[in-house]
């Protein structure tokens, strides 16, 4: 563990430990989520509980700022988890350090900082001033629903040499704003949120929707528990890859079904997952994944999978008005459509809120701060290619930025 004293602005001084490995990070446990509870900002996905399912047999990926106050009790102010990639870079001829948000180590939705609000801004002037002292090059942080504190944050990089640029984030060619994150404010019963929160003609295709469930006895929507767990996903993820294999092509698609099935299975281990699933019969029409936020009274939807065979049109809508009404059955406040601006989301009533992407670069690039040491056994792996590829020259320029950052 190592830590730097960060210059007194006011009483008490803050320092930061840099932790690295998975047994500092459980002695971290009572602080943070100590901290958690003081911190009207945060998500699950900022969690310990969440964290630990992101950092675990995940060494030398990550490390944690943790700014605390000076004194025997070392009381944390603020935490921002870090994920670590190597990079080679082919104009400068050398490897580089990059930086993201943790959280994406497991695809979680949204990132940022987790901070005590009576000392703020201090305290991610300190996280910043510290982090411009270590070894990397870039540094991008998507998916922050923390405006003012990323502001905070970036102008104390700038002012210490790192430029920092907030980015826009679209997909689907350009049809997509994933920056753009539409939410729905639950009532205390869903009539007066079928009243009051959607039009006139989606109201009309609920009661449409509830007739044919009720009049039809073979349709039933069941939720997944711990039995249900790996059929259901499975057939979640199976249909989703289905309707996106041609668009995505098969690595891709392979690669974000994982994806989804490590966050859901992350959910069900924290209790906090929601899968309700509409069968016909014996025949699975589709299903919905959720992570649920207790603390924060949020439903986050996060991926769905339609049987793209069945003929019924209302799939997709039966789900999400069931998932709506259990929420609010439920006591939660939020039914959070996450990330994407998809026309469909607005028609149950949903007012978008927008979370950051920035990156921030060094403006002058130093030997000492381009490549972090606990990157060596990714880059190694590299110079191993590099030689089986016979790119001896990389391979050589390689050992040498190695043998000058350990001499």
């Amino acid at each position: 563990m190592k830590h730097a004293k960060i210059g007194a602005v006011s009483e008490p001084e803050l320092y930061v430990d840099v932790i690295d490995t998975y047994e500092d990070f459980l002695k971290l446990q009572n602080a943070w989520q100590e901290l958690e509870s003081l911190d009207p900002e945060g998500t699950i996905f900022l969690t310990w509980d969440w964290m630990a399912q992101v950092l675990h047999n995940k060494l030398y990926r990550w490390s944690i700022l943790v700014v605390r106050e000076i004194g025997l009790a070392g009381k944390v102010v603020c935490i921002l988890p870090l994920k670590y990639r190597v990079r080679w870079s082919a104009s400068r001829n050398e490897f580089q350090t990059e930086l993201e948000a943790a959280g994406r180590l497991l695809f979680s939705e949204y990132t940022g900082f987790i901070c005590d609000p009576r000392q703020e801004a201090r305290a991610l002037a300190a996280a910043a001033k510290h982090l411009c002292g270590m070894p990397w090059t870039k540094l991008s942080m998507r998916y922050v629903a923390q405006p003012r504190r990323c502001h905070l944050f970036t102008d104390v990089l700038a002012a210490h040499g790192v430029s920092a640029s907030y980015k826009d984030y679209v997909i689907n060619n350009n049809e997509t704003n994933n920056l753009l994150c539409p939410q729905v404010s639950l009532p205390n019963d869903f009539d007066t949120y079928l009243e009051t929160q959607i039009g006139s003609s989606k109201r009309q295709e609920y009661n449409r929707i509830k007739s044919r469930l009720t009049d039809d006895w073979d349709y039933e929507i069941t939720c997944t528990t711990t039995a249900t767990l790996d059929d259901d996903l499975d057939m979640l993820l199976t249909h989703w890859k289905s309707k996106w294999v041609g668009k995505k092509g098969e690595k891709q698609a392979d690669r974000v079904t994982q994806n989804y099935r490590d966050i859901l299975k992350a959910a069900h281990r924290s209790d906090a997952l929601f899968l309700p699933v509409l069968r016909k019969g014996n025949t699975v029409l589709g299903a919905l994944g959720h992570v649920l936020d207790d603390a924060n009274g949020s439903v986050h939807f996060i991926v769905a999978g339609r049987n793209i065979e069945a003929k019924e049109s209302f799939i997709g809508s039966a789900l999400h008005f069931f998932s709506i009404a259990w929420a609010i059955d439920q006591g939660f406040t939020c039914y959070d459509f996450c990330h994407g601006n998809e026309p469909y989301k607005y028609k149950y009533g949903a007012k978008d809120r927008e979370v950051l992407y920035f990156e921030a670069r060094r403006q002058t690039l130093q030997d000492d701060l381009i490549l972090d040491s606990i990157c060596i056994g990714s880059a190694l792996k590299k110079v191993e290619e590099f030689l089986r590829e016979g790119k001896t020259d990389q391979a050589a320029r390689a050992c040498a930025q190695f043998a000058k950052l350990f001499s």
